[in-house]
């Protein structure tokens, strides 16, 4: 393996920090002059929403836009160069954080899966009025989901081999800044270039996520490991679609969908600033595989458990990405519609820590079998029944 002089690598480094900055740059140039577009309405009143409604803009109007991605792959290619030394000397153990220092890392990580998380949730509140701005229908609308969850598996797989070649501190910046590069998104004149740039979101995003749920699992080594990491990830999750659905209910209303993206710029940004805290640690050499360990991997627990896993995943991402449109079918407004998820949300934070309670009292399988009796019941009573009645005013749902 070829290795890289001092002065090289500080070159390198010089590189890189230069292009992370030029991302930074025009991503807050393409935040700001998304603001200051004017309206396409003007049968609207002096200082009324209309006016403040954002609107796409031609590609050539955002040349922040391409400097922010010429930038990103220049960034990439420094951390690659710079990674290659990571595999000519022996992994180096490095020294465990204290108990202050422990704790930093596990709210910035923590805080950090809850923006994430957030990103994701949003396209559920992005779709309504994306197809009422383009005039599209579910089925082409869905095209948009299938494009941003498709880069998130794609991201998370991506990201994990290149956590290995470049450290994980350099592959959380690199993700980071992607994530605040492809906000621009919201600027987007059409349906087609929105459903581009989700896809390459979803990689960013998709790749935050377990980064940090490993960085999280090195923070707390022992049995009290799975109870801790799954709490964290649990609150993350739920907090990040109160503030999705937050951010619906009081920005949408005044400046459209569009702007659910592009905040995205700015906590991108308190992302990437907080790089410096992530450990960047390196994964000892692969140990050759063994007949134990062969047989942990292939047993039927560990099967079952993966197809528990994609189950989830499919349930909890189809229901979350259609809610915020099916909450508007019966003829709700805006407003209340994103008002009663929010409440929702909120709800949604206090069982998240009866959950972490009941997970460090009974298990993962006990919560697991507790749990799964009353999910489908809650789900079939607040449906409504076919006749339109609520269950609420005497409908008793067939189940």
């Amino acid at each position: 393996m070829t290795t890289i002089s001092a002065p090289a690598r500080r070159s390198w480094r010089g590189l890189l920090a230069v292009a992370a900055a030029a991302v930074v740059v025009a991503s807050a140039v393409g935040f700001f002059r998304a603001f200051e577009m004017p309206g396409t309405d003007p049968a609207g009143a002096m200082g009324s929403m209309a006016d403040r409604r954002l609107h796409g803009m031609a590609l050539a109007d955002m040349p922040e836009m391409f400097v922010a991605g010429t930038a990103l792959l220049l960034a990439l290619g420094a951390a690659l160069v710079l990674g290659r030394t990571r595999h000519s000397v022996a992994p180096v153990a490095l020294p465990q954080p204290k108990v202050r220092g422990k704790r930093t890392i596990a709210v910035v990580a923590t805080a950090a899966l809850t923006i994430d998380i957030s990103k994701t949730s949003t396209l559920g509140f992005v779709i309504p009025g994306l197809r009422a701005e383009y005039g599209i229908d579910a089925s082409t609308a869905s095209l948009l989901a299938v494009s941003g969850l498709s880069g998130t598996a794609l991201g998370a797989l991506l990201c994990s081999q290149l956590a290995e070649r470049i450290g994980r501190r350099a592959c959380y910046l690199l993700a980071t800044l992607g994530f605040t590069a492809t906000s621009m998104c919201g600027t987007m004149p059409n349906f087609g270039g929105n459903a581009v740039m989700c896809f390459l979101m979803g990689i960013a995003v998709g790749g935050l996520a377990p980064m940090l749920i490993t960085v999280l699992s090195d923070l707390f080594p022992g049995r009290g490991r799975g109870a801790v990491v799954t709490g964290l990830s649990i609150v993350a999750t739920a907090i990040g679609y109160l503030v999705a659905s937050g951010s619906a209910l009081w920005l949408e209303p005044v400046f459209g969908w569009r702007v659910l993206w592009l905040i995205g710029a700015p906590t991108g940004l308190l992302l990437a600033a907080a790089a410096a805290v992530i450990p960047d640690q390196r994964s000892a050499p692969a140990q050759p595989a063994t007949e134990t360990n062969w047989l942990a991997r292939n047993t039927l627990t560990t099967r079952l458990q993966w197809v528990f896993a994609f189950s989830i995943g499919l349930t909890t991402f189809g229901l979350t990405t259609w809610v915020p449109t099916l909450s508007r079918v019966g003829g709700l407004s805006l407003t209340t519609a994103n008002a009663l998820l929010t409440g929702s949300a909120v709800a949604m934070v206090l069982c998240a820590g009866l959950l972490v309670l009941g997970y460090r009292r009974f298990g993962p399988t006990g919560v697991t079998v507790r749990c799964w009796p009353s999910a489908p019941r809650c789900c079939c009573w607040h449906s409504r029944c076919p006749d339109g009645q609520s269950p609420r005013r005497g409908c008793r749902p067939p189940c």
